[in-house]
């Protein structure tokens, strides 16, 4: 190779190498962009802190306000009672359905004689030849309505027609379905692969569904 051609062949590789390395304009013009992304990742961040500090208030007032709305509710149904499984027309069991109350509070073990002069008892629901509409029970006080629940939990051991009747609180309907949701959700957590040893429980207490101590769904009625 002569001098000529060796000098053009440095010049080609040296020019080369001058084209793919960028400009110091270029390299501060990519450096002050990517300060302005960071930057504007900070603020967004910024934001969304602060949109989820607003929505968990938001949530907490939303269900302070479920929790007073369910506390008079509560204080309005405290008198009441359901009682389920009781046939609408005469059996063994009564001609009535005051009849038939008295027969399965003395058969649960009631300790007092059942006086249900000033109990209003009343079916819920339109008539229904398919099912068994649930009576409202009505009594005198809390005090009297807490000790036929007591006694209640004694009628899975009886036999007989007996053994179908049921007896609870008198619930808000949007309780009644949050309770059932969050019984369907145990069930179903339960029973994903995914969650086998995993320990699914419901906290009654503090009414919320946990896996393995932490908080996957929580007791969330809707008023409204």
């Amino acid at each position: 190779m002569t001098n000529t051609q060796l000098k053009r062949a440095l010049t080609t590789v040296l020019g080369a190498e001058r084209r793919e390395e960028p400009s110091n304009s270029v390299l501060l013009d990519e450096l002050r962009f990517l300060r302005e992304e960071m930057a504007e990742m900070k603020k967004l961040k910024q934001e969304v802190a602060h949109l989820s500090d607003g929505l968990e208030k938001a949530y907490k007032i939303i269900h302070n306000q479920q929790l007073f709305l369910e506390k008079l509710v509560s204080k309005e149904r405290r008198c009441n009672l359901v009682m389920t499984g009781l046939l609408e027309d005469p059996d063994e069991i009564g001609e009535t359905d005051k009849e038939k109350v008295v027969k399965v509070l003395e058969a649960a073990g009631y300790p007092d004689a059942v006086q249900t002069e000033n109990w209003e008892i009343k079916r819920l629901g339109r008539e229904n030849e398919h099912r068994k509409r649930p009576l409202l029970i009505t009594v005198e006080n809390q005090e009297k309505r807490d000790g036929v629940l007591r006694v209640a939990k004694s009628l899975k051991n009886v036999r007989g027609s007996l053994l179908t009747i049921y007896i609870k609180k008198d619930l808000h309907p949007a309780v009644r379905k949050e309770y059932a949701r969050l019984r369907t959700r145990e069930r179903e957590e339960r029973e994903k692969p995914v969650n086998v040893g995993a320990n699914i429980t419901y906290d009654r207490k503090d009414r919320v569904l946990l896996r393995d101590g932490v908080v996957i769904d929580r007791y969330q009625p809707q008023f409204f």
